[in-house]
């Protein structure tokens, strides 16, 4: 038996938020407002999914809108889907 934990939901859904955090802390300020906006959401709803600390998911139906809205790089889309689907791996490749 291992002794090394295998990562629970909670971590690899922080990981998947953590990538997210990190590229709107990269965009212009309003950029969160836009994403709310596009999203139907308040601007508290896209605090919640792109802060670790809290465990609400990120739904499918708005993976590919938050790539799009927030200019993801090719190399921030990879790392965030392979993150995304890490977390969620019974959903489908391409939300």
């Amino acid at each position: 038996m291992s002794t090394e934990a295998a990562p629970d939901s909670q971590d690899l859904i922080a990981a998947y938020k953590a990538i997210l955090r990190d590229v709107l802390d990269k965009r212009p300020s309003g950029m969160r407002q836009r994403l709310a906006e596009a999203l139907g959401k308040n601007r508290s709803f896209i605090t919640q999914i792109a802060n670790p600390a809290y465990q609400t998911p990120i739904p499918a139906q708005h993976v590919h809108s938050i790539i799009q809205v927030c200019h993801f790089s090719a190399q921030e889309r990879d790392r965030f889907l392979e993150a995304y689907h890490r977390a969620h791996p019974q959903r489908a490749e391409e939300p």
